[in-house]
């Protein structure tokens, strides 16, 4: 589901601010960035933020900026990132330049082979352009995808070695 969508489905259930402060950080966009780009008043959006009511325009606003993020989004190479929660919360930027092209990572948490598989699956369904995931795990997401795996050793720079690798593979 876009990422658009999702708040306009939360109207429903009151979990609007929540959803909308999700895709914010998602989107790694600061509040008062998002109102210079939304042409919404910070003021509009900190009482949005906070629970407070507001106007039909003013929903058109964001969904119409979320929009905005999702094609830039779109328009990036995106590479999976297959491991374990606390390995994916030490990657700190989301967005890569690799020989004067970005990539986007998009991370998919997983604690088992069966995980791993399911992400992989999910992953190149999503339309990634390669995959970084743990050596144990690369031989068999390697049989069910069609595009570059590349493995993540645990040393220095380990990261960035294998994301320049399967950026050299697309």
């Amino acid at each position: 589901m876009k990422a658009h969508e999702r708040p306009l489905l939360s109207l429903d259930s009151d979990k609007f601010t929540d959803e909308f402060k999700k895709i914010l950080l998602e989107l790694n966009i600061p509040l008062k960035e998002f109102s210079e780009i939304s042409d919404i008043p910070y003021s509009t959006l900190y009482k949005i933020v906070q629970g407070r009511d507001f106007r039909v325009s003013t929903l058109k606003k964001i969904i119409d900026t979320i929009k905005e993020f999702e094609k830039d989004k779109d328009e990036i190479d995106k590479i999976a990132v297959i491991a374990a929660r606390p390995s994916l919360n030490k990657i700190k930027t989301k967005i890569f330049s690799v020989k004067g092209k970005d990539y986007l990572l998009k991370e998919y948490p997983a604690n088992s082979l069966e995980d791993c598989i399911t992400a992989s699956i999910q992953a190149e369904r999503e339309g990634v352009k390669a995959i970084i995931c743990a050596p144990i795990v690369s031989s068999s997401i390697e049989k069910v995808v069609r595009v570059p795996v590349a493995v993540v050793i645990p040393e220095k720079d380990a990261f960035m070695n294998a994301l320049e690798i399967v950026a050299n593979k697309i």
